[in-house]
């Protein structure tokens, strides 16, 4: 199973897990501000006091958190969601492994604290209290008809998944990944770093063994160290003809020679 594949389902998992919770949150926030409202008699003031409500959910104590937590479990029937958002950050950073750009080492190490339940949640509630308090409208119900309703109620479902996309992508270690993971200065080992670019000239695939075999009849082409030409052996050059071998030389008779050189000036006597 690939990394992008386990990626996507975990996500779209613990997705289909807070949407109803979370937007059930909302909807209570909403009617708080209706009852207020309708109990001073000031139901025109319905919307602005909910963007109020909006407005206090990064102020959160902890009591709040701990009961909306225990009720989004509760709700949702899963003892296992710490550990399915644990999964969830697990798989979007093997994702970011996979894609790394490889150095000399194969495996890399990336300090990544995972928030609490309790944290994300909170952070889930703060970044759609912010969308949700430029469309507060989509929470009114007085002279709204039914459909629209529910057109509205699909949107802000909608809004709170691409708010959760949003949160688990602020959580991720981003330094920390473009560092490790996408860093040029570890890039892949090239021959090259260790030995000098060869100046030979190749021409397709040579085995070693068909090298070795074939080195004393073929012709090679070399490039020269200081000036870079390139010299040719003359083809049609014909193979130098072997020098014969001297024929041993005979014994000479000092007085025949003596006799046979009387007409020269000069006499040159081997002994």
């Amino acid at each position: 199973m690939s990394a992008e594949f386990a990626k996507t389902h975990l996500r779209e998992h613990l997705v289909s897990l807070l949407i109803g919770p979370v937007a059930e949150g909302f909807w209570s926030i909403y009617e708080s501000a209706k009852e207020l409202c309708e109990r001073n008699g000031q139901t025109d003031q319905i919307l602005r006091t909910f963007q109020n409500m909006l407005t206090r959910i990064p102020d959160w104590n902890e009591s709040t958190l701990t009961t909306e937590e225990e009720r989004i479990v509760k709700q949702t029937k899963c003892t296992y969601m710490d550990d399915l958002l644990m999964g969830v950050f697990i798989s979007y950073m093997k994702a970011f492994a996979n894609l790394h750009y490889r150095g000399k080492q194969s495996e890399l190490k990336i300090d990544f604290q995972r928030p609490s339940l309790q944290k994300f949640l909170h952070e889930l509630y703060k970044t759609s209290a912010r969308k949700f308090w430029q469309v507060a409208y989509f929470f009114k119900t007085v002279g709204v008809t039914a459909e629209q309703q529910a057109r509205n109620r699909q949107d802000i479902e909608k809004m709170i998944a691409e708010c959760m996309e949003q949160v688990i992508r602020g959580f991720l270690p981003w330094e920390a990944i473009a560092k490790k993971y996408f860093n040029e200065d570890g890039g892949p080992d090239s021959e090259s770093d260790d030995e000098p670019p060869s100046k030979g000239v190749s021409f397709g695939d040579v085995s070693e063994s068909d090298s070795d075999d074939d080195d004393e009849g073929k012709h090679e082409i070399h490039i020269g160290e200081e000036d870079g030409t390139i010299e040719f052996e003359d083809l049609d050059k014909p193979e130098p003809t072997p020098a014969p071998e001297p024929e041993p030389t005979k014994e000479i008779d000092p007085l025949a020679e003596i006799e046979g050189r009387v007409s020269s000036e000069t006499l040159v006597l081997k002994l």
